[in-house]
This record gives C-alpha cells, structure tokens and sequence, in this order.
C-alpha cells in the first residue's frame, strides 16, 4: 500500500518545481485553549509576546479544530490525514507501554515529506505507543520498535507518552536514554535505581527546544521538518524555575509564560540561521484546555530546583488558575478537554511562511489538525492521491491569498476520548450525548440522545435546539453515517 501510495505522489506534477522547498515547523503545545492565548482571548490576563507576534507575522485561523478532545487521537490524525476514529485505538489515549497505534502499511505526513528530499525529526511528546500491534514492545532494554523511524521521522528524542508518565528518562531513535549497562531486560518503565540519571519534570520543555535547536543548526543547509511537541501545559504544571511567580494567573500562568519562551527561541534560532523567510511555522494544541488538575498532579516529581511551592502547586495549579484568578482557558466557549463541547477542541491555530504568506491575517475557515497533511502537500505545490490522508483537506490556497469560493471542510467529525462523538456541518453542530456502548452503527451507535447548536449564533452551545430542526437533524446523521462507513471525508 506505501509503495502504491508513493508512486502516486511522485508522479503528480509540482506546481512548485525550480523553488526550494521551505522548511517547515510543527510546534504543538498540550492542553493549551484559546483562552491561554492572548491574541486569542484578548480578555486572557496570560502574557504570551511570542506566540502573539508569530500570529501578527503570519495568518490566525479562530475556529481551527483538534479532532480529538483528548491527546493521542488528535496526534494519530495530525501525522495520517485520518480521522481518529480510523485508527486502532478509535477513540482513547495510548498508555505509556501501549503499542504502536499508527499501521506502519498507513502513507504519513513525515514519510511524504521524505520523500520530498526533508529531514525529519520528532521531538517531544509521542503518545503513539511503540511496539508490534500484537506484542507491543518485548524488552523496553533493547530496540523499541516499531515506533517513530517506521513512521518517517529520521530523528527523535520522545516522552513515550506525555508530562507525567513516570518513566523518568526518554526514548531517543529506538532505545532508551540513562539505562544502565547492567539492564539487559525490561518489560516496561525503567525504576530510578535502573537509570544512570532521571528526567527532571522542571526542564522538561527546556531540553526538548534545546534538541530541537540542534536539529535546525545541523539542518540548516537542507529542507526540514521538525515536529515540536511541547508538553506545556499538560499535567505536570512545573515551570521552570526562571519562570515562577512571572504571572498573574498562578502557576499555570508561569508555564504558559514558559511555553511562550520556547516559542520564541525557536523563532530566534530561525532569524539567527537566515531561515526566517523560507520556514513554515505552525503553531497549535492538542486539545482544548483542561477544568480542573488531575489526581496525578504534582505527584512523584523530580525537580531540579523545588522553589516558590512549585511541587506543592502543581497539584492544584489550573484549578487555581480557573477559581482564584477567573482565567478561561477556553475563552467563552463551554466544555473543557475531555468533553464534545467546543472547549474540548477549539485550539489556537497560527501558521507563518513570510516568503508566501501575508501577516496579520485572520481567517474564520473551519480547519483541523486533520488537514495539516494535505495543506503541507498543497504548498509544496502537490495534491495528495485519494489513497493518502483521507480525512485532510487543503487549505493552502486560503494561506496563498488564492481566491476561494467555498469552505475548505463542508463538515468535521470530532471526538473524545471515550468515544462520544460531535459532528460540525456548516455553522450547524451535532452532540452525542452520551458515550456508546458499541461502536457497531446497527447496534445504535448514532442513535444515542444527541444536541443540535447553531454556532453561528450561539457559539457558547447555550441553546439545545434539536426539538425545533429536526430535518437538519436527520440530514446531518446521514453524513456523519456516510463519513464513518465509507473511510475517507474528501
């Protein structure tokens, strides 16, 4: 099936042959709103500089998608072109020790890019699981694989799941990092008297941009792609030292302050290289923002500096935000991660490339992480084959200033982690209510109770008004059934 889909691509013309190929930066942040954004929700008393002068140079989309509200379906769709529900796992987070949930046999976007001549590299949070999808991996002490090199990634330096999976070090192209020679066995995560150091959760995002720095100055002279996954502001909330008491929210306030510094060193590095006018740089989130902390919060921490209460903070860190300071990680929108409410998957969305693309632009297209694929693909001056990303839509030529006639995506199936499903068509969305027990269609899966909003005038889902539109009810469950059963969207 790759190789099928590799001719395919190959042979369709490049619009863009005679100019070199930009480099592209994928930074995606976890668990960040619109609301943690302050170009985004002017209201936000968060200070996010960076963040807010790479959306002045470049083009913000306010109604930009994740298509999952929670962090391994979203990321399975942002590397295929497929929407979540057409993976393995169909709706729910890998584990840590989870295998490998993206078919190696499936074309993705860093292979495609390969094969454009880039280098890639991941670098960050994973949360795709490695390993066989029968076995998983057999001995976490030798090779992990399948894993990021099967998928296309020429490099990477990965937490296997996110921010608090405990496994105190990181996988570096296959192997695991600090394990000690005397370990030859390991059927999972590795104890601390096992490692030669431990990964510190105050430098976490610190060491990832360090390495992802790395990667452009070793690259300079080549189209890349880096795909920078941030854990910022995923539990744990442990700034970085420099960072704490710099905000007015509390401490995920400082971590957002940290992410945002991140941001700008790599914008820094571009300018420093001369790499600034040719590299596209994307900047994004996995998901909306979270309610409340999670019972994991702050626990079994290893800091590098225990100042300003930080372990004991991070424990109640985005509650504190949220009920002691009024910040909205979302903005107006209703729901959080985790939910089919517009919180769970409203996400800022930016992309800057100042040789092609105008500043300060804002767009209301409703995109997704989903179509980053074949947008990638698109400027590149290539369409992608019917074969490959199935789910991604092109919206290339709103970025190019082309004139365009009609919406890049007619609908968007989103998801939680649990499997209750939203449907956006038009201005009009779809809410399951509840999770199904099933996912068998004729077993009931698309006849749960479900909601009907008018986003175009109740954007905060305040009026359920299912009861009085029930045509657009029976219209809209039709083409969700179609999109689900016959494997692709475009």
């Amino acid at each position: 099936m790759k190789m099928l889909a590799t001719i395919l691509i190959v042979l369709i013309p490049c619009a863009a042959a005679g100019r070199e190929n930009p480099n592209i930066v994928l930074i995606l942040s976890d668990d960040v709103g619109i609301g943690d954004i302050r170009s985004f929700y002017e209201p936000s008393k968060v200070s996010t500089p960076n963040i807010d002068k790479l959306g002045a140079q470049g083009i913000r989309f306010t109604q930009a998608y994740a298509p999952g509200a929670v962090c391994s379906p979203s990321r399975y769709s942002l590397l295929t072109g497929l929407y979540p529900y057409r993976g393995p796992l169909r709706y729910q987070n890998a584990t840590p020790t989870s295998p490998l949930t993206v078919d190696t046999d499936v074309m993705t976007l860093p292979e495609f890019l390969q094969q454009q001549g880039y280098r890639t590299a991941h670098i960050g949070k994973w949360h795709l699981g490695f390993g066989d999808s029968e076995t998983g991996v057999i001995n976490w002490a030798g090779d992990i694989k399948p894993g990021a090199h099967e998928l296309g990634f020429d490099y990477q330096l990965a937490l296997p799941a996110n921010h608090s999976d405990n496994f105190k070090t990181y996988v570096e192209n296959g192997r695991l990092l600090w394990l000690k020679d005397s370990v030859t066995k390991l059927d999972g995560k590795p104890t601390k008297d096992q490692l030669t150091q431990v990964r510190l959760d105050d430098e976490v995002d610190s060491t990832l941009t360090a390495k992802a720095l790395e990667f452009i100055d070793a690259n300079r002279n080549q189209p890349f792609f880096l795909y920078l996954a941030l854990v910022a502001t995923h539990t744990h909330i442990t700034p970085q030292e420099q960072f704490r008491g710099t905000s007015e929210i509390g401490q995920l306030g400082d971590y957002i302050n940290e992410l945002d510094y991140h941001v700008g060193e790599v914008m820094a590095k571009l300018d420093e290289l001369g790499l600034r006018d040719n590299t596209i740089v994307i900047f994004s989130s996995d998901n909306g923002g979270q309610e409340k902390d999670t019972r994991r919060a702050g626990a079994n921490l290893d800091l590098r500096v225990d100042s300003h209460d930080v372990a004991l903070k991070a424990k109640t860190a985005k509650t504190d935000a949220r009920t002691k300071f009024g910040h909205r990680t979302n903005g107006d929108l209703r729901g959080y991660k985790g939910s089919n409410f517009e919180g769970g998957f409203r996400v800022p969305f930016i992309v800057r490339w100042p040789q092609r693309i105008d500043s300060g632009l804002e767009f209301n297209q409703v995109i997704a992480l989903t179509d980053i694929f074949a947008t990638t693909a698109g400027l590149l001056g290539m369409t992608l084959p019917e074969s490959v990303g199935r789910d991604s839509f092109d919206f290339s030529p709103v970025l190019l200033g082309n004139k365009v006639e009609h919406p890049v995506r007619a609908s968007l199936v989103l998801q939680t982690g649990r499997g209750s499903l939203a449907f956006r068509q038009g201005n009009w969305k779809l809410r399951y209510k509840n999770t199904p027990e099933t996912d068998d269609e004729k077993a009931g899966f698309l006849d749960s109770p479900l909601e009907l909003y008018d986003l175009a005038n109740d954007p905060g889902e305040s009026n359920d008004v299912v009861d009085t539109h029930p045509e657009q009810v029976i219209a809209m469950k039709r083409q969700l059934s179609k999109i689900l059963q016959q494997g692709h969207a475009r």
